[in-house]
């Protein structure tokens, strides 16, 4: 008969780590009448996390007068936040390429 093992490898044990998440404007700050979009905007945005900024590829899903919400992907995940208006800029998507050529180039 076989002996069992004691000493069998096993993958370690590492709790789990939390991830950064983006600062938001509060209600206050971001104001009244939100309009939200019937198909979301491409941007570019500057997100804000404690310790650091970096610019993201998202979608703008609602605004205010003076704060967008953006949602982009962020480790495999969807994160959104509420920004100033100013951190975000309106980004074009690639055209759909025929052939290995844009949609709109001349034949």
């Amino acid at each position: 008969m076989g002996r069992r093992r004691e000493n069998r490898w096993q993958p370690p044990e590492h709790p789990e780590v939390e991830r950064p998440r983006a600062y938001s404007l509060s209600e206050e700050a971001r104001g009244p009448d939100v309009c939200h979009a019937v198909t979301p905007a491409p941007v570019w945005a500057w997100i804000q996390f404690p310790t650091f900024h970096i610019r993201v590829k998202g979608f703008a899903k609602s605004w205010t007068r003076d704060a967008v919400l953006v949602e982009w992907a962020q480790f495999g995940q969807q994160a959104d936040a509420w920004v100033w208006r100013s951190a975000v800029k309106h980004r074009t998507l690639r055209a759909d390429r025929v052939d290995g050529r844009p949609a709109n180039a001349p034949r």
